[in-house]
């Protein structure tokens, strides 16, 4: 398998939601590890850049330009065969080297007046409050609800591996990360903007040429 990588930049808080709480303060909460620095699951980024692909199919028929279709992608459903395009985890750089360091200082019971898991947690993220309003314009009785969102600004990085990579997976799959625009929870509240992109050896992948190209012919 060929490996090249994805980039999210978050350009606005996003919710990685975790589907669980934290004890009574937080009602959602996101998506860390056990030392605390917050990753995005490989299952969300292969579901966000699905539905992005089939924005775009829908949109230009993107099969009758890129020759391809959705299963030669992110493979089929119920299909005994795995599919083609194998995605990780996406961590912030240098997670591995972090990870470690972090691992010995939180194991030496000398920085913990100064190292723990929420204080590291903290570093990436921030909370925010909402409450419903009713037809008043009253804030609603016990509708106060918590969140914790991972800060603006980061940047992570996963693996993507293309079993047979071809010029045409390359630009479809490059096309799908210039549609997905917007990811995790309450996207409608001004969560989750992001920037994804398809890079190869550190460069990115572009199709902007190749558009261009379409729209003039």
């Amino acid at each position: 398998m060929q490996p090249y990588k994805l980039k999210l930049e978050l350009l606005s808080p996003a919710l990685v939601g975790s589907g669980q709480g934290f004890g009574a303060v937080i009602d959602t909460d996101i998506v860390f590890d056990e030392v605390g620095i917050p990753f995005i699951p490989a299952k969300r980024i292969k579901g966000c850049l699905l539905d992005a692909f089939k924005e775009v199919e829908k949109m230009c028929g993107i099969s009758e330009i890129f020759d391809i279709q959705c299963k030669d992608i992110f493979g089929k459903t119920g299909s005994e065969k795995s599919a083609p395009v194998y995605f990780s985890n996406l961590f912030i750089e240098n997670y591995e080297t972090n990870k470690v360091w972090l691992q010995y200082y939180l194991s030496n019971k000398k920085y913990n007046s100064i190292l723990s898991t929420d204080s590291i947690l903290e570093t990436f993220t921030e909370i925010r409050q909402q409450t419903a309003i009713d037809k008043d314009g009253v804030a609603s009785e016990h509708s106060l609800r918590t969140s914790r969102v991972v800060q603006k600004g980061f940047v992570f990085f996963g693996d993507m591996h293309i079993e047979n990579p071809s010029s045409e997976i390359l630009d479809a799959i490059a096309l799908a990360c210039m549609n997905f625009r917007h990811f995790g929870t309450q996207r409608n509240r001004g969560f989750g903007e992001v920037r994804c992109s398809l890079l190869d050896n550190k460069k990115e992948i572009s199709i902007q040429k190749r558009l261009e190209a379409l729209c003039i012919n």
